[in-house]
């Protein structure tokens, strides 16, 4: 017997994230290689509070795994979802980098002349070092974490799709599922943590797009890429460079030592 789940907004900001769900769960119901593996979109509307609400259909999940593990279901998932809206480019002419271009300019009111600094100078270098490089951009579901993924067998089952997004590194779910987890916990994301983290997003790029060239360079500026789009994506959702958030204090502190961990 299948589920059903009800979602609810309760707020603005919560009511932005059900509409852009409902967007992509109609976008990739009917992309066979994701089906059974995502929600079904069986109703959505508007409460009589004003905010968005979404019913969704699952698969019973009594016997549904969650593992910390970034397995072989995982990468099958994401090479799977990545050519579901996939997208050659120069990075100065991929959506990727003019977002994180604009971002970096709504930012300049949110941050102080040191922290604009950093963030100026880690994209500076990954614009270097993506010159001459092209690339896979790709749809990303942008919570790819244990607590939105669920064993079923071979397949995975991933819910919450609010935070998805076109036109992004093809490296970013992999890395935020190992990285999320390391700044949520007790872990330092020191250079071994980053380096170990880059091999494995490696492997996953090489399997799933055995096209492209990925010069350890390449992932080098695409964990930058990540990691800057990510302070980025908080600054800008609450007005600040807020260092008391965990991700976001873990992450800059990757930022700022970037020299000991980004190949050349």
């Amino acid at each position: 017997m299948r589920l059903s789940l009800v979602k609810n907004a309760v707020d603005d900001r919560t009511d932005r994230l059900l509409l852009r769900e409902a967007h992509w769960l109609r976008e990739l119901q009917d992309v066979p290689a994701l089906e059974g593996q995502i929600p079904r979109l069986l109703d959505e509307g508007v409460g009589e509070d004003g905010f968005r609400y979404l019913v969704l259909g699952l698969p019973p999940l009594g016997r549904a795994g969650e593992t910390r593990a970034f397995t072989g279901s995982h990468e099958q998932f994401l090479a799977s979802l990545g050519k579901a809206r996939f997208k050659a480019a120069d990075f100065e002419l991929s959506g990727c980098g003019d977002w994180l271009n604009r971002s970096l300019k709504e930012a300049e009111d949110l941050a102080d002349v040191r922290e604009l600094g950093l963030l100026r100078g880690a994209f500076h270098e990954c614009e270097t070092a993506l010159l001459y490089w092209t690339g896979p951009y790709v749809l990303a579901q942008g919570d790819f974490a244990p607590w939105n993924v669920r064993t079923l067998g071979s397949q995975l089952f991933v819910t919450d799709w609010g935070h998805a997004r076109t036109d992004a590194s093809p490296l970013d779910d992999v890395l935020h599922y190992v990285m999320v987890q390391r700044a949520l916990g007790a872990g330092a994301i020191t250079a071994r943590f980053l380096q170990s983290a880059m091999k494995r997003a490696h492997e996953f790029a090489v399997r799933a797009y055995p096209e492209w060239t990925w010069r350890p360079p390449v992932i080098g500026a695409l964990t930058l890429v990540y990691l800057l789009g990510t302070v980025l994506q908080h600054a800008l959702a609450r007005g600040r460079v807020d260092r008391a958030d965990p991700v976001v204090r873990a992450y800059w502190g990757a930022l700022e030592k970037r020299a000991a961990w980004m190949p050349h």
